[in-house]
């Protein structure tokens, strides 16, 4: 089945998954950062107060966000979805209200909770639950809403502040945000479109999977399955939310003008956008754990070219390797949780590893600002994170089944002997 099949026979849930991820912008690190010059303007504050407020809130919200994340197993989807707009739009309205900086960090919480987190969390949760035989592609089509978001909304957004300013642009994206999931939530699922690929099988003769063990979070923390995804799920948001957060830092220390900032993130988008597509029906024919080491070998490339290159240039190829890495890793990792974990509890599983996720985007930053701030340069900062990226490529290694190793090597010497 491709991607326009696959579509046709699950128009609902293909776009409730792409709608609840480019919706999620609105509480991603990117797009925040929009107002934060009006911020610092409106409320007389500086650079590294409001950088702290936005980490301890980003902090906060991922410790909160496993306890809220599991409820998705047990509280019905459409229920879950509206008790977490509910908490979406009321942060986005209490920021618009804002009369003090002590008014910010709340906001934060509810808007990096409700949007980075749950938003995310609850896309990729439905399309990994529901779907098995298409699970990659289902996951696939739901993670296209974060490149879509990026493409979109940040130029929209700055044309919003810009015609009727950065409070009443709050105001429409909180009506946006309302006004299409409520309506979607309630109007358009339905009780056939929440039943598993297997489910569908049962009822068509076929077979069915036996119920899976309940997944506890401190089971979890304890398994080496755990800990073998923990450190991958870590690193590439805090890699790239703190590269992203010096972008202007960065560009200066090479050379390259600011005018191509945008240019080199539309390239981003695309190239995500791309290995997006790819991952799905690669997923799908073989499994997640063949490619887990793999993904992020372009990431790997993407640090070398950023430290070696001076010319123009190398920020597009800078920002493409990048977007392949996380396009096609975002994809493989979500299948990997179920793989690893079983799909009835996934909310559950994929609800710690999204609290590691919005952790390490509040890390990032604060760490690589440590960094510059202590004088060793941007320098410093690409190469201690090629070195800790190389140490979790080898150690991704171990996800690979014997099998297909054994496969490989058997290909490997058969092609030897006809040479």
């Amino acid at each position: 089945m491709n991607y326009i099949q696959f579509i046709r026979r699950n128009k609902t849930m293909s776009f409730f998954g792409a709608m609840m991820t480019t919706l999620s912008s609105f509480g991603q690190t990117f797009l925040l950062s929009l107002y934060i010059p009006y911020l610092i303007e409106e409320f007389a504050i500086t650079n590294s107060l409001i950088s702290s407020l936005y980490g301890i809130a980003t902090i906060a919200s991922a410790l909160i966000l496993p306890k809220l994340g599991k409820y998705i197993d047990t509280v019905p989807l459409k229920n879950f979805t509206l008790m977490t707009t509910g908490i979406f739009l009321s942060a986005l309205v209490f920021f618009s209200f804002s009369r003090s900086w002590w008014y910010l960090p709340i906001a934060f919480f509810g808007l990096r909770l409700a949007g980075q987190g749950l938003y995310s969390h609850i896309a990729i949760t439905t399309m990994s639950r529901y779907f098995v035989e298409n699970r990659g592609k289902a996951i696939s089509i739901a993670s296209l809403g974060h490149p879509l978001g990026q493409a979109i909304l940040p130029a929209l957004t700055l044309l919003v502040i810009a015609q009727i300013g950065w409070r009443e642009s709050l105001w429409l994206n909180a009506a946006l945000v309302g006004l299409i999931v409520t309506v979607f939530t309630i109007f358009a699922i339905k009780p056939k479109h929440l039943q598993t690929e297997s489910e569908v099988k049962v009822e068509n003769g076929g077979g069915v999977d036996r119920p899976a063990t309940k997944v506890r979070q401190r089971d979890i923390l304890r398994s080496k399955p755990f800990w073998l995804l923990a450190p991958n799920v870590f690193f590439v948001p805090f890699a790239i939310t703190g590269l992203f957060f010096y972008q202007f830092s960065i560009i200066a220390y090479k050379g390259w003008g600011i005018e191509y900032i945008a240019l080199g993130l539309t390239a981003y988008a695309i190239a995500s956008t791309f290995s997006i597509l790819t991952a799905g029906p690669l997923i799908d024919r073989f499994n997640a754990k063949t490619f887990f080491p793999f993904y992020l070998l372009p990431f790997l490339g993407a640090l070398l070219v950023i430290y070696l290159v001076d010319s123009q240039w190398g920020i597009f190829l800078y920002m493409v390797l990048m977007g392949l890495s996380t396009g096609f890793g975002n994809a493989t990792m979500a299948a990997l949780q179920v793989e690893f974990f079983g799909q009835t509890y996934i909310g559950t599983v994929r609800s710690l590893f999204t609290s590691i996720m919005v952790l390490s985007s509040a890390v990032g930053p604060a760490l690589y600002g440590v960094i510059l701030d202590a004088g060793w340069g941007f320098d410093t900062v690409f190469i201690s994170s090629m070195v800790i990226l190389i140490i979790i490529i080898i150690q991704s290694f171990k996800a690979i089944p014997a099998y297909t190793i054994s496969k490989w090597k058997y290909r490997f010497r058969h092609r030897k002997n006809i040479k």
